[in-house]
């Protein structure tokens, strides 16, 4: 639905039981599930969606994201997703997200990049082409700073290897963006996550994957808790995140 800025669209999500992590919250799997929904939902109500792009053998790809995390929604609570378009330029166009309570306080604050290609070559379009509504006037402002790079990991870094199969795989044929997330998550275990939530999470996606590939997961944390994640194949980076913790208030 629309709000009263037309800029900015929203829409309501209620979380169910079913959908919570270990800790009764949301798990960052679906919120940016929610965000990429989201994201949809505008682009199509704009009428630069998948259904109208693909008629002039575009698409979007989604290239960065970062979350900054104040808390998250519980169970049974009701949460609102409101997005807007912040700027475009020849190669990408910047989406901003903030999550929040019915009542409108801020859970969350989120950042994405947008890449349009052609689909049939898979190269970069320029998605300024789109026309005005990619350069919406005055938009909200959003906090969150634009990620770091992360850096080279240590011969140090922890390391393991995962083998992308059936599930892992989306319409598109390559893997599904949100598994990437999960396949991260999961190098730390359920004590560590009972004891750190997660601040801030930056995500960037250099090359896609595809089914039966196996890839290298590499994980390093410094002293200022900060994580540097990568996903390798062949020795090229796929995909690289960084992760930045605090410890619970229990």
């Amino acid at each position: 639905m629309n709000t009263g800025n037309p800029q900015i669209f929203s829409q309501t999500f209620f979380l169910t039981a079913g959908e919570c992590n270990a800790e009764g919250r949301i798990p960052l799997t679906l919120l940016i599930s929610r965000i990429i929904e989201v994201a949809t939902n505008h682009a199509n109500s704009l009428g630069i969606g998948y259904a109208t792009l693909v008629k002039i053998d575009l698409a979007w790809v989604l290239s960065r994201v970062s979350v900054e995390i104040a808390s998250l929604p519980g169970i049974n609570d009701t949460y609102v997703l409101n997005t807007w378009i912040e700027s475009t330029n020849r190669l990408f166009s910047e989406r901003c997200f903030t999550i929040t309570d019915s009542e409108g306080r801020i859970y969350v604050h989120a950042r994405t990049t947008w890449a349009a290609i052609s689909i049939s070559t898979r190269r970069a379009a320029n998605p300024g082409q789109l026309g005005a509504v990619m350069f919406p006037a005055e938009p909200p402002h959003c906090p969150v700073a634009t990620a770091k790079r992360t850096p080279a990991l240590p011969d140090t870094a922890e390391s393991g290897e995962y083998t992308f199969r059936y599930c892992d795989i989306d319409f598109n044929r390559h893997v599904n963006t949100v598994r990437y997330i999960g396949l991260i998550l999961d190098r730390w275990t359920l004590d560590w996550y009972d004891r750190n939530e997660i601040g801030r999470f930056d995500i960037a996606f250099h090359h896609e994957c595809h089914f039966g590939e196996t890839v290298e997961l590499r994980t390093f944390t410094d002293d200022d808790r900060l994580s540097a994640c990568e996903l390798l194949l062949n020795g090229n980076r796929m995909v690289s995140a960084n992760i930045y913790w605090r410890e619970k208030n229990i």
